[in-house]
């Protein structure tokens, strides 16, 4: 193997053949292989970072709760069909949302009201969040709309919208407890009677399955087994609202980004692979 070296002789220049040694041959080999490769750094590279900013949630010890493992699929089946590496920044829900109207990032998992649709831009729906009520399980009482909540406290999480119907109605028809996103805690409030009803959103559309996973939470979060705490409460058959969650920005330099979101939610949902991601989990 030989390649044309340069040689210059006073003012004239010259082309001449020269041999290449073994060690700078497998040396170049090795640097053409390392190009060719998917996911090199150089592919990396080409990645577009975006600062996403996700809710943080905490346990009674105040560690926050890892990102679940079907939120993190999903994100990953987006960095992959729009060339994009998330940059996740948590905050809690409040503090989330100041640093997203000051144009931080990009947030994941809201839902549309009146106000926010004057700030926001919203992406196509990434999936139906089903807003579940729990009780006491001897407080049950039956809910066909928001008039059941008459002169009841309502445990939501500190800086959470529920729809324009029942954020109007906070405070007048009922009383809101505002709680730290801390699932089991609220749990424990609810079973002591600091809140009449505790409002848990979660994509699971049947409530025995809820209830399972509220038991799962109750067991993680307190690390232990409480068949007592377990079967104080429990979830009423029918959903509050159905919520469709949504990536969301302020300001127009994200709305680039919007639309290639929006092309990655689009395709998954034709392919089916959003669907079959959020499945695998329940």
């Amino acid at each position: 193997m030989s390649i044309l070296a340069k040689a210059v002789e006073g003012k004239y220049i010259c082309w001449i053949w020269q041999p290449v040694p073994l060690g700078v041959r497998l040396l170049l080999l090795s640097f053409a292989l390392f190009v060719a490769i998917p996911g090199t750094a150089t592919e990396a590279a080409k990645q577009e970072k975006l600062v996403l900013l996700i809710r943080e949630l905490r346990n009674e010890a105040g560690e926050i709760v890892p990102i679940r493992d079907e939120i993190r699929q999903l994100l990953n089946y987006v960095e992959h069909q729009q060339q994009i590496k998330f940059e996740i920044r948590r905050y809690p829900w409040t503090r989330l949302l100041v640093n997203a109207k000051n144009g931080e990032g990009i947030v994941f998992g809201l839902s549309k009201n009146r106000e926010r649709l004057q700030v926001y831009q919203f992406s196509e729906a990434i999936y139906a969040n089903y807003v579940w009520l729990v009780t006491r399980s001897d407080a049950g009482f039956t809910y066909n709309n928001m008039l059941d909540l008459k002169g009841k406290t309502v445990g939501v999480i500190r800086g959470t919208s529920y729809g324009d119907e029942f954020d109007s109605q906070r405070n007048v028809l009922f009383q809101v407890e505002e709680d730290v996103g801390s699932h089991g805690a609220r749990l424990k409030k609810l079973i002591n009677k600091r809140m009449d009803v505790m409002i848990f959103g979660d994509r699971r559309p049947q409530a025995g399955e809820v209830e399972q996973l509220l038991i799962r939470i109750l067991r993680k979060e307190l690390s232990t087994s409480d068949k007592v705490l377990e079967q104080a409460f429990k979830v009423l058959p029918k959903p509050m609202l159905v919520d469709e969650l949504h990536f969301a920005a302020a300001g127009v330099q994200y709305e680039e980004w919007i639309r290639k979101l929006n092309a990655a939610i689009l395709a998954g949902r034709k392919s089916g692979e959003i669907s079959r991601i959020l499945i695998s989990d329940k």
